[in-house]
């Protein structure tokens, strides 16, 4: 019997957080140094388009005429705009968003554990909602092992002021219109998730800044003193 909801921790989640694990380490060992340059071409396009491809799936999805709503439907959430980002930092090698995609680590964690997801794998938002977070992960994997992007602290400050600009541009539109884009606004989302541990609005937003910026700190640390090479502009 195919299920037609989903609920965090059950066998569904356990079992493609699995599926996408082993994805993630097969893509890791497929891309190596001494590999063609053929292959680590088609890799990358593979990673690249995918996520091109995912945020086309995604955003149409939501844009469908019996699903649209301007306070869900929009490309906003950091995620949707991960994919974006991911294209960019594979295919045109932009240092700026291989950190985005590198920093924002963080956010994907709770993603995975702590999805806002109702359908089951009997509803195409189960597979879409996947498969977009999916090829994130993907574009982090691929980053780290083809084009070794290592975090400089010029990185680090980078992301932080990249991620902070992003967070303030929700919080307005959020605070303005009354959606809850990036989790920033006067709601919490529908399925439980650590936004729920921050206190009453606005103040967890300060909250999520502060932590996401000790988060950013502590995935710079282990690379503190990497010389890092530069990649490709």
């Amino acid at each position: 019997m195919i299920l037609a909801n989903f609920q965090t921790g059950n066998t569904t989640h356990l079992v493609t957080l699995a599926v996408i694990a082993v994805a993630a380490a097969l893509l890791a060992l497929a891309i190596r140094r001494e590999s063609p340059e053929s292959h680590q071409r088609l890799l990358r396009l593979f990673v690249g388009w995918g996520c091109v491809v995912a945020w086309i799936l995604n955003t149409g999805y939501w844009m469908l005429p019996e699903r649209f709503d301007l306070a869900k439907s929009l490309p906003l959430h950091f995620c949707n705009a991960a994919n974006v980002f991911g294209a960019l930092a594979i295919l045109k090698g932009i240092r700026l968003f291989q950190g985005i995609i590198y920093f924002w680590t963080c956010l994907y964690l709770w993603a995975f554990l702590t999805p806002t997801l109702g359908e089951g794998p009997g509803n195409w938002g189960f597979w879409i909602f996947w498969i977009y977070h999916g090829f994130i992960i993907f574009a982090l994997v691929h980053i780290y092992r083809s084009e070794h992007f290592r975090p400089s602290f010029r990185d680090l400050l980078h992301s932080s002021l990249f991620t902070l600009t992003y967070v303030i541009l929700l919080s307005i539109i959020d605070a303005f219109t009354g959606w809850n884009y990036g989790f920033l606004g006067n709601n919490v989302p529908g399925a439980p998730t650590p936004v729920d541990l921050l206190g009453p609005y606005p103040i967890r937003i300060l909250w999520m800044i502060l932590i996401g910026a000790f988060l950013f700190l502590l995935l710079w640390i282990p690379f503190r003193n990497y010389s890092t090479t530069r990649t490709r502009k």
